[in-house]
């Protein structure tokens, strides 16, 4: 019985990183189109990564290079944003983003300062696959030791898989509360990234308002509302409302 218990998880074990390898050699295979100046399939494969969900500052970085480099200027700022929110003060993403922010026609400001908070998750976050990944491994780790307990009759051996038990479940508790900390950090967003070369931001959700003024492609708005086909936005302390389709979240 133990020997097939074993099997099992030695076979989830391998699948979980023959999964992980697949993203990886995807990865280095979007590296490679990019050194070649392969810029269109570079962003295909980085894309296909991100649809896929995983999730980490370099495929963001990436993401925003391969976009910059086809000219998609609002693409790049959305990406390069998306790596800044799970990594808060990340040297390339801010140089990059900065460097965009020269070529933008609505001139806003990037925040220098990063709270602690940031600091707190950038530095335990890391990413939402990292976590998920860390507890499928504790949750295996804890399903070998409970069954080591289970078929154990000594007491030495008894106690110490009980205590083994007891920490990795601590330790599985942790990893879910990160990733769930890091998936809410990265999905939950109340800034977007115009998409249109020029938008007019209306003094009320309706077409046939007034314009209060207009911002074009790649500017960075705070949304402070939204209905069902528009968001209410803040740009430099002035808001109005924009169509939802010429707004993508970070």
């Amino acid at each position: 019985m133990l020997l097939k218990y074993l099997k099992i998880f030695i076979l989830l074990i391998t699948f979980s990183s023959v999964t992980g390898q697949s993203n990886y050699e995807i990865f280095d295979s979007a590296n490679v189109f990019y050194s070649e100046k392969n810029y269109d399939s570079a962003k295909t494969l980085y894309l296909n990564l991100y649809n896929d969900r995983m999730i980490s500052k370099e495929l963001f970085l990436n993401l925003g290079n391969s976009f910059f480099k086809l000219n998609s200027l609002p693409d790049a700022i959305l990406y390069y944003e998306k790596g800044l929110k799970i990594a808060p003060g990340d040297k390339d993403l801010t140089h990059n983003l900065q460097f965009c922010n020269t070529l933008l026609k609505d001139k806003n400001s990037i925040k220098k300062s990063i709270l602690i908070n940031e600091l707190i998750l950038s530095f335990l976050g890391k990413s939402p696959n990292y976590w998920a990944y860390s507890s499928i491994l504790m949750m295996f780790i804890l399903c070998l030791l409970f069954l080591f307990y289970w078929i154990t009759h000594e007491r030495f051996w008894k106690k110490l898989f009980f205590y083994s038990t007891t920490v990795t479940f601590l330790i599985l508790f942790i990893t879910i509360a990160l990733s769930a900390i890091s998936k809410s950090k990265v999905s939950d967003s109340k800034y977007g990234i115009i998409y249109s070369p020029i938008t007019k931001v209306m003094v009320e959700p309706s077409e046939s308002s007034s314009t209060t003024y207009q911002l074009h492609e790649g500017s960075k708005a705070k949304i402070t509302s939204e209905n069902e086909n528009w968001y209410e936005i803040s740009f430099n302390e002035r808001k109005g409302w924009v169509k939802k389709i010429y707004v993508k979240k970070i």
